[in-house]
């Protein structure tokens, strides 16, 4: 084996990814044509990223030439080319979930997910000012629908709670709860 390959191992094994890189780049100035630089010099690249997965592979490759097994080499390129096609996949799943979760804010945010977005801006008045001429809060429970009123309240959103509870009294004309959420927002 190789000097430069040799020593690139050895500053792999010692997570000196950058060392381990620059000897398996020398050895494929010198080679051009090896297979042991060549994806000693991938695997540091994939380290930088999924060292975990690097290691493994790195390991596996090594272990197994010592064995002799033919045609080690091909499996680990196609296994490489496996790992980077699924982080892909796993980079693009997480974008279309993120644009799913976008549009769903554009068509409504349900109450519990709205109290959650509310915890991490660190305010109702915050988290309220975001998204209240974009996005509409979807309340299933009258119990949600009465909190959300009394926090528009008294965060001095009186005046859209308003538009709110005329619709409830309608709906609710003898709701004691409403009517004194009704006389609260007339107050303020």
């Amino acid at each position: 084996m190789d000097l430069h390959v040799t020593l690139g191992i050895d500053s792999f094994y010692k997570r000196d990814y950058a060392l381990a890189l620059f000897y398996f780049s020398l050895a494929l100035q010198e080679d051009p044509q090896s297979q042991d630089a060549k994806l000693g010099a991938i695997l540091c690249d994939m380290a930088s990223e999924k060292e975990i997965v690097a290691n493994a592979l790195f390991e596996y490759y090594f272990l197994s030439k010592e064995s002799d097994n033919d045609g080690n080499e091909d499996i680990m390129e196609e296994i490489i080319g496996l790992v980077d096609n699924s982080v892909e996949s796993i980079y693009d799943m997480i974008e279309k979930k993120e644009f799913e979760q976008a549009l769903a804010m554009e068509n409504g945010i349900e109450y519990e997910d709205f109290k959650e977005f509310m915890q991490r801006r660190g305010s109702f008045k915050k988290a309220f000012e975001d998204i209240m001429f974009s996005t509409k809060v979807l309340i299933s429970k009258k119990e949600d629908f009465i909190d959300f009123l009394e926090m528009l309240i008294e965060n001095g959103f009186a005046d859209i709670s308003l538009n709110y509870l005329e619709s409830a009294i309608s709906v609710f004309p003898n709701d004691k709860k409403l009517r004194s959420l009704v006389n609260r927002a007339i107050e303020y």
